[in-house]
């Protein structure tokens, strides 16, 4: 790392960019005090850059003080769970408690510490969620994740059971059209999978892109299988991708038809209940 005041920025402009294009970061003080800084910027990193920067929300103070965790037994494996005073900032697949905090620790840089007595509201909370397939009902903290991330994850709480997304309609609905891939890259980042569901979005040729939760695509396959999802069908939206501006009809009635049979599963189901 180099330090920089404005006059070395002014006559040695060249310079310091080489240090930063070459990894080695540039601060510049400005009066004997940082002001700047220069670091590399990769064109996959451009976007999300951009967008977090342009997203026009403060970033949010993340928790301070050890995060706390629980851990139950879920369908899916044992289910790990971290948390703050403002809700749920982490769930993941794990093996054991070490393996759980050592990935915590990395990922996000924070001190985390084991909770024997969880709150019981969340511990209903997350019994009803796995055990009965009810939505989460308990707050969630994404203090952990910018606010483009954010907004992205605030969007995907939104697509109902049963039902699946683009990345590219849901940078549309954001208003930023062209941002499929900061919305891809923002759903790997999501730090609460299967509470925010970033499984219900896909690619827009009808594959159904990665995911972050220990499982993978093939997780991903199962969870929108049990759902109700017709994957079957989702090669039709490879004609989305047809268009940049406007999805072809065939897409958009397929889209339609799969969305209103989820609607109408989910009334029968209640009508059973």
């Amino acid at each position: 790392m180099r330090v920089a005041n404005t006059v070395d920025l002014k006559n040695k402009t060249n310079e310091l960019l080489r240090h930063a294009i070459a990894g080695d970061p540039v601060i510049i003080t400005l009066r004997g005090k940082p002001a700047a800084s220069l670091t590399r910027l990769t064109e996959a990193e451009l976007e999300s850059f951009v967008l977090r920067h342009a997203a026009g929300r403060p970033a949010a103070a993340p928790h301070q003080g050890p995060w706390r965790y629980t851990s139950l037994r879920t369908p899916l494996g044992t289910a790990y769970v971290a948390y703050s005073e403002q809700g749920v900032g982490n769930l993941e697949l794990a093996d054991s408690d070490a393996s759980f905090e050592r990935t915590f620790r990395r990922r996000f840089s924070q001190p985390i510490l084991h909770d024997a007595q969880p709150p019981d509201d969340l511990r209903r909370s997350l019994t009803a969620f796995f055990s009965r397939r009810e939505p989460f009902r308990g707050p969630v903290d994404l203090t952990l994740v910018g606010p483009f991330e954010r907004s992205v994850l605030e969007q995907l709480r939104r697509i109902p059971r049963g039902q699946v997304r683009t990345y590219r309609e849901v940078a549309t609905a954001l208003g930023h059209p062209s941002a499929s891939r900061a919305v891809g890259n923002a759903c790997a980042k999501n730090p609460v999978p299967l509470i925010i569901p970033c499984h219900r979005v896909v690619r827009s040729d009808g594959g159904l892109g990665g995911y972050s939760l220990r499982g993978g695509p093939r997780l991903k396959r199962r969870l929108l299988k049990e759902e109700g999802a017709d994957l079957a069908g989702l090669n039709f939206l490879y004609l989305a991708a047809l268009s940049s501006d406007k999805r072809p009809p065939v897409a958009s009635r397929y889209l339609e038809r799969t969305r209103g049979q989820s609607r109408a599963a989910h009334s029968e189901r209640q009508h059973r209940h």
